[in-house]
């Protein structure tokens, strides 16, 4: 199988980074397209509509996630010279990271995904869950995984 269209779901975390260098390099290899996009949502505790202050300017909690979402997408496609490549599109979408994930999985076809791990176990893992391994049993096609490691 040779995967045409790659899904890069990414929290711009080093495995994240690590992740998409592969595509990129299977983006290469086959001459795929890669989709690089990050999920966020503001946490369900807190109300999206409410104002904040960022420098000297009063904006929504959401809008102002949005806007850290985009220049943390713009840096990270930079840090990778990704924004040249004419075959490497990305998007920023609201949306709780494991349902987002497999919906654009499905919809738009993606032969592949590839997305970083951070690799936790005992309690931190039981209490935040792994959306890798959600998106692993239950993603329409084959999921890469990668962890960057510190040493």
């Amino acid at each position: 199988m040779t995967p045409k269209k790659i899904l890069v779901p990414s929290d711009f975390s080093p495995s994240s980074k690590l992740a998409f260098e592969y595509a990129l390099m299977l983006a290469s290899a086959f001459h795929s397209t890669v989709h690089v996009f990050n999920a966020w949502e503001v946490p369900a505790y807190l109300r999206p509509d409410l104002t904040v202050w960022s420098g000297d300017v009063s904006t929504t909690l959401s809008a102002h996630a949005r806007g850290e979402a985009e220049k943390a997408m713009r840096e990270f496609l930079a840090d990778s010279k990704a924004e040249a490549l004419p075959n490497v599109t990305s998007q920023i979408v609201n949306g709780p990271p494991y349902a987002t994930i497999l919906s654009m999985a499905k919809e738009g076809g993606f032969d592949l995904i590839a997305m970083g791990t951070h690799g936790r176990t005992g309690v931190s893992h039981l209490v935040l869950g792994s959306v890798a391994e959600r998106v692993v049993r239950h993603a329409p096609c084959p999921v890469l995984t990668m962890r960057a490691t510190s040493g």
